[in-house]
């Protein structure tokens, strides 16, 4: 069955209306009749809705069961990642959703290759998100925030916040992790490694380092490494 996100208040009556995109996919990619069941999701609900009238510009439908989708994680999980060179953070973007990250900040440091996040990056990732929270069936779609400085990133992350630091050597992911913890963030580093003074204002803050084992990773690797890791013993 097809799944699409809605705002919230598209569930509150027993009849829906999709327009634009949402319209254009159902009647022109998907080619679906009336008579035929989507799900549309809104906010950790789910309503089984029958298509009554199908138009590139306009699909009304009838809701038929509600319920909760169960595949969102008991944990919120919010993952800073660097903004990446190409599109290896598009990667990392879909890849987590899918694992069940809540929110995604991205940010600049020091040695970061890439200085900022464009509109246009930003809305991709916010389209990717979408897309990849759909296939995964998830009840939500984890929120792209705005950039942040390093200095700043730290007032905007939920703690306890883990680094994926490649000079710890002491402490593992899998061993930082609370197991009551219902929230957390993880940070994974640019290209070029995070700088031993960025480190401190981290500490300073109250984050921890952490390693996320022997080998060097790539930060595309590490943050969907990391994710996995979280989702696996937490959610």
């Amino acid at each position: 069955m097809h799944r699409f996100f809605v705002p919230p208040e598209s569930l509150r009556d027993d009849r829906v209306t999709l327009t634009g995109a949402q319209a254009r996919q159902i009647a022109t990619v998907l080619r679906l009749r009336a008579g035929e069941e989507i799900a549309l999701v809104a906010d950790g609900a789910e309503a089984v809705v029958a298509l009554e009238t199908v138009a590139p510009t306009s699909v009304t439908a009838v809701v038929r069961e509600r319920g909760f989708t169960p595949a969102e994680p008991t944990v919120a999980l919010t993952l800073a990642l660097p903004v990446l060179r190409g599109d290896h953070d598009e990667e990392v973007v879909e890849a987590v959703t899918q694992l069940g990250a809540s929110r995604i900040v991205p940010f600049t440091s020091a040695r970061s290759v890439v200085r900022s996040l464009s509109d246009a990056k930003r809305s991709r990732w916010e389209r990717i998100a979408r897309e990849a929270a759909e296939t995964a069936r998830r009840g939500r779609i984890p929120s792209i925030e705005s950039a942040q400085a390093w200095k700043d990133l730290f007032a905007v992350l939920p703690t306890p916040v883990f680094i994926a630091w490649e000079s710890e050597r002491r402490l593992r992911l899998r061993d930082a992790m609370p197991q009551t913890a219902r929230a957390l963030s993880l940070v994974i580093g640019p290209e070029a490694g995070i700088a031993d003074d960025e480190i401190a204002i981290a500490r300073e803050s109250g984050a921890v380092t952490v390693s996320l084992g022997g080998r060097t990773l790539r930060s595309e690797t590490a943050a969907i490494a990391a994710v996995a890791l979280v989702m696996d013993r937490l959610s």
